[in-house]
């Protein structure tokens, strides 16, 4: 289980013996992995069409430094 700073970002394994975050002192502090804390994993059309993109992107400046 891992404790995570609201305020600072800090990232430890375990509570400061006062409760409070080791880094900047605040007591604004979280669980990493607790329900609803978890962003959902990004779907495979977003990758798909970045490559796309990307790709596009690619084409387009080569046929610009061809001509």
């Amino acid at each position: 289980m891992a404790y995570y700073c609201r305020d600072c970002s800090y990232t430890g394994k375990a509570k400061s013996q006062t409760g409070a975050c080791p880094a900047c002192g605040s007591f604004n502090y979280g669980i990493r992995g607790a329900a609803g804390e978890q962003a959902p994993a990004p779907k495979r059309w977003r990758l798909v069409l970045v490559i796309l993109l990307w790709g596009y992107l690619m084409v387009h400046i080569g046929w610009k430094l061809a001509q």
